[in-house]
């Protein structure tokens, strides 16, 4: 089985790499959208290509199909592509793996990227993901992590990335992470809490929070200033779907309160069975939240900014 479609190696010097998987460890399209973004910005080249054919079922993850340029019917089947960007002489190079949650043999397409690791001799490994969590959208984003290593964990609490606590289902992330730690590959992964009754996407909020955790933890600059742009004009937007619903206000009210009691007295957050978020306890019913949002979502589909990485 050749893993990649299509593979060009790169001249790197000790890359570090960063990963995301659309799927269910990218709430809200953070993740992904973190990292394009960071792509487009740094001017990432891409250089290879995982061919999907082993690793999905074709009829729970489908391909699109649409038009090319020259307007004749293509198919754009789920996609895994790496990016490379080098920086000044001395500083690490950045390579950037952006996917698609496979479907099928896990273990298998993890052993295949520890293989792609060691051929690049990446130095340090770093994940991005996001989850949902009844976290109020008035209020900073929260990020946790976990590292493989003491060091890693100290470095992350010098930056205010709090230690996750979540234990339950996992997706392919953490099978990842899982299988770097076994290979002693120093590894750290950060978690954006997407608000739980906000299901947008992309949320830039929670990719921006991220994107500045990494540009911390990796000393790189990242300008940012237009992912500030689209989290303030998100932000305009959702205050203008709440102007004429008085009862999720009241809801967001009471959730704030308690969340400000929690991180007040610095109480643990308490996992619970709500999906994949870690939530507070005695926490309002969320059903009206989802119902009012619905034609705020359809509007901020119909707006998505498109930040595709445009090099092939």
């Amino acid at each position: 089985m050749n893993f990649y479609s299509k593979f060009e190696y790169p001249k790197l010097h000790q890359p570090v790499f960063l990963f995301a998987f659309a799927g269910w460890a990218d709430a809200a399209e953070s993740a992904t959208h973190a990292l394009r973004y960071l792509a487009k910005r740094l001017n990432a080249t891409k250089f290879a290509e995982v061919d999907p054919e082993e690793f999905y079922d074709f009829t729970q993850v489908r391909p699109h199909t649409g038009f090319d340029s020259d307007g004749a019917r293509k198919i754009t089947w789920p996609s895994n592509e790496l990016y490379y960007i080098n920086r000044m002489e001395g500083e690490s190079d950045i390579v950037i793996f952006i996917g698609t949650e496979p479907s099928l043999k896990w273990r298998t397409f993890c052993e295949n990227i520890v293989e792609t690791l060691r051929e690049l001799e990446v130095s340090q490994v770093l994940h991005v993901g996001a989850l949902l969590d009844a976290v109020p959208h008035t209020r900073d984003t929260r990020i946790t992590g976990t590292a493989t290593s003491p060091e890693l964990q100290d470095l992350l609490q010098g930056v205010e990335v709090r230690r996750s606590r979540y234990t339950g289902p996992t997706g392919i992330s953490g099978v990842l992470m899982d299988k770097l730690r076994k290979e002693k590959i120093p590894s750290v992964s950060l978690w954006g809490h997407a608000p739980h009754y906000l299901q947008v996407n992309p949320n830039p909020k929670v990719s921006l929070r991220l994107l500045q955790a990494v540009e911390n933890l990796l000393k790189v600059d990242i300008n940012v200033e237009q992912l500030f742009a689209q989290g303030a004009n998100f932000e305009r937007r959702v205050e203008q779907a709440l102007n004429n619903e008085p009862s999720v206000l009241d809801y967001i009210h009471r959730l704030e309160s308690q969340w400000d009691i929690r991180v007040g007295a610095n109480l643990e957050i308490q996992k619970s069975d709500f999906g994949n978020a870690e939530v507070i306890d005695d926490m309002p019913n969320p059903e009206e939240a989802v119902q009012a949002f619905e034609e705020f979502l359809r509007q901020n589909s119909k707006n998505r900014e498109n930040n595709e990485p445009t090099n092939d």
